[in-house]
C-alpha cells in the first residue's frame, strides 16, 4: 500500500499492445453503464479502444490495491468534472487520476494526497507559439520564445503537461485559467516548480512535481499534494498484468 509522504504509484500501458478480443470484452464488462455509453460515442475505433484500455487500467489498478472486482468500483465527479471514488467502507483515502493520449494511457494512485497526471505524445503537432501566447503565463511565453526553434516544441509540451497535471490535481480543470499560474521547468537535477499562483486560496497548498519521458515517445507530468515543495519520484510500472 502507498504510505510514504509523497508515495505515488503510476501504471502505464500502450493501448495498442492489447488486442485480444476476449480480454477486451472482459474489460468492457468492467465499465459502468455511463462509461459504456461514452465508449460507444467515439467515432473512431482507435479512440474507442484507447478509452476502454485506459478505464480498464484505472479499475484494474485500484483492484490491485484493494480486494474488489474491477467492475465494483463506483465513481462520481466534482463540479468541475474531476472523478473520485464513492465506495463506502474504504479504510484509506485513495486518490487517483487518469490520462491518455496517442499510444499511451497512465494512471496515478496516491493515499491521502490529491494527485494529477498528464501524458502527451512528443510528436503532437499542436505545439506552437500562438497557442502559448493565448493560454500560457507571460513568463512562460518569454522563456519559450527565447529558446532555439528546434527546442520550442518539447518545451511547450513540458509546460502543457505540468499545467494539466496541476489543474487536474486541484480539481478545477480548465476553469482555472492557465495564465493565472506559472512554472519553472525542470533543469538538470532540479524538479519543475510553481513560481507564481495568483489565487490566494490556491497558494495555501503545496505541491511536488515530477516529469519524465516514458517509453521514449511520451512525456508524463505528475503533481501531488505535499507538506512542502520537494523532489520526489513515483513508483513507475508497466501494466503488463492487463494483457493476462
Amino acid at each position: 500500500m502507498l504510505t510514504a509522504l509523497h508515495g505515488v504509484l503510476v501504471w502505464h500501458i500502450e493501448p495498442d499492445s492489447i488486442t485480444d478480443r476476449a480480454r477486451c470484452a472482459e474489460f468492457l464488462s468492467w465499465l459502468s453503464h455511463t462509461e459504456r455509453a461514452v465508449h460507444q460515442r467515439f467515432r473512431f475505433d482507435t479512440h474507442r479502444h484507447t478509452y476502454l484500455i485506459s478505464h480498464a487500467l484505472l479499475r484494474g489498478a485500484l483492484s490491485r490495491l484493494i480486494p474488489k472486482h474491477p467492475s465494483e468500483w463506483q465513481f462520481d465527479v466534482n463540479e468541475f468534472g474531476k472523478p473520485h471514488i464513492t465506495d463506502g467502507g474504504l479504510t484509506q483515502d485513495i486518490q487517483f487520476n487518469l490520462s491518455h493520449t496517442q499510444g499511451m494511457a497512465v494512471v496515478a494512485l496516491a493515499v491521502n494526497r490529491e494527485v494529477g497526471i498528464d501524458v502527451e505524445h512528443l510528436g503532437r503537432k499542436e505545439t506552437n507559439i500562438d497557442i502559448a501566447e493565448r493560454f500560457f503565463a507571460p513568463e512562460e511565453v518569454a522563456e519559450l520564445m527565447a529558446l532555439p526553434q528546434a527546442q520550442q516544441s518539447t518545451r511547450f509540451l513540458e509546460y502543457w503537461t505540468l499545467k494539466e497535471s496541476y489543474i487536474k490535481a486541484i480539481g478545477m480543470g480548465l476553469s482555472c485559467p492557465l495564465e493565472s499560474f506559472a512554472f519553472k521547468p525542470k533543469a538538470h537535477q532540479a524538479a519543475p516548480s510553481l513560481i507564481r499562483v495568483d489565487d490566494p486560496l490556491l497558494r495555501e497548498k503545496r505541491w511536488a512535481f515530477w516529469q519524465e519521458q516514458v517509453e521514449s515517445q511520451h512525456l508524463v507530468a505528475l503533481c501531488v499534494q505535499a507538506d512542502q515543495e520537494a523532489q520526489f519520484a513515483p513508483e513507475l510500472k508497466r501494466a503488463d498484468w492487463l494483457r493476462k
